[in-house]
């Protein structure tokens, strides 16, 4: 099935809160979504909660074949810099990377208060939209 321009952008818009402007030629543009630097987002540094009952393994790319560089045990705390899309785990595609432990935590053992965490820039653009 071809789609065109203007619907591929309100996809991408939709799925990633993009805000929607139409130009003058009736076409969708997407407006320019916030930078954020070093896990800054609205109030300073977001922190991330291990949430798992069992200790989570800190990987070196964002799936789980990647190697153990780390283990942190449920309670403890790291903040979040940014998230990637990786191997989805339990459902969940996003990965975050812990700065104190140096390497990727899957989104679906990690609780942030409901605070949002940025993309990242472009660290590792290698693991961007890993299925």
């Amino acid at each position: 099935m071809r789609t065109t321009t203007g619907l591929r952008t309100l996809a991408v818009a939709m799925l990633t809160g993009a805000t929607l402007t139409v130009t003058a030629a009736g076409g969708f543009a997407a407006a320019a979504q916030p930078t954020y630097a070093e896990g800054h987002g609205h109030g300073g540094p977001v922190r991330g909660t291990i949430v798992s009952r069992t200790p989570v393994d800190v990987r070196a790319a964002p799936t789980t074949h990647s190697a153990a560089v780390d283990r942190l045990p449920p309670g403890s705390h790291d903040r979040v810099r940014c998230m990637v899309r990786g191997q989805s785990v339990n459902g969940n595609p996003y990965w975050y990377w812990f700065t104190g432990a140096r390497g990727w935590v899957s989104a679906a053992f990690v609780d942030t208060g409901r605070r949002s965490v940025p993309t990242c820039a472009d660290p590792c653009p290698q693991w961007r939209n890993v299925g």
